[in-house]
């Protein structure tokens, strides 16, 4: 059943992810559970009597496994809001404005950060080995020929959010972000620091400002570590385009 599956599949792919399925993006190309019921489907009408039921029965089987009703509401990661998001961060590290990243791209923005001074020696070195490790847990080896588009951004993104285990981790350079902006080492940054967090990701002072304006809940005019990863984690996780989350990377790409 598996190997005629396969065999199918290589004959019909073209058919079966053309025209339904190619305006929906890479994403959808990518889910082999759409794939393998369109195969099983195909089987049901291809076959006899009775294999047409085994694929029936594999695809109930199938659908009830891996993909309920429940898992399918909870998914995020699915309107244009949160891939027009996903689209931003992707263009602001590809620092040479090359339409991909790569490794050099990543470490050169963390040396954007380190550079401003505010690191301890410790704090660099912890700070370089994360960007290394989530980069290879991502994407693989942490070389210049190892590039990422945007398509695959969005594709690893949408599988990280949706992987608790990988959500937690992901995220985990943005205390480092907010240490190297932390001038004074007060714990708290200001709209001036925050205007350095712009800096170093290429972006202008004046949209630091309604950016932090934007994510200072409380209206404090200060920013505590807790605060700022807390948002700049929501905006990876979070479709609900009031949040006010979606300003902490800076204005949003626009589509043309």
């Amino acid at each position: 059943m598996a190997a005629k599956a396969f065999l199918l599949l290589r004959r019909l792919g073209p058919q079966l992810v053309g025209a339904q399925w190619a305006s929906k993006g890479p994403t959808l190309l990518a889910n082999t559970r759409v794939i393998n019921l369109q195969v099983l489907r195909a089987l049901s009408f291809k076959d006899d009597g009775g294999r047409a039921s085994v694929a029936r029965n594999v695809e109930t089987d199938s659908a009830s496994s891996s993909d309920s009703d429940s898992d399918r509401k909870t998914e995020k990661g699915t309107t244009d809001f949160w891939r027009q998001k996903m689209r931003t961060v992707h263009a602001i590290f590809d620092l040479n404005k090359d339409g991909v990243i790569s490794w050099d791209d990543f470490g050169m923005l963390g040396d954007r950060f380190i550079d401003l001074g505010h690191l301890t020696p410790e704090q660099e070195t912890g700070f370089r080995k994360t960007l290394k490790s989530i980069w290879e847990e991502q994407w693989g080896p942490a070389d210049p020929y190892n590039m990422v588009n945007a398509y695959q951004y969005l594709d690893n993104m949408h599988h990280v959010i949706n992987d608790k285990s990988l959500k937690k981790k992901a995220h985990r350079f943005l205390p480092f972000l907010f240490k190297a902006v932390d001038k004074d080492r007060s714990g708290e940054i200001s709209v001036e620091e925050y205007k350095l967090f712009f800096r170093c990701l290429g972006l202008k002072e004046e949209e630091a400002v309604v950016a932090f304006r934007a994510i200072d809940y409380n209206n404090d005019n200060r920013l505590s570590l807790k605060e700022f990863v807390k948002v700049g984690r929501e905006f990876f996780s979070s479709e609900d385009e009031k949040k006010p989350s979606k300003h902490f990377w800076g204005p949003l790409i626009q589509d043309h």
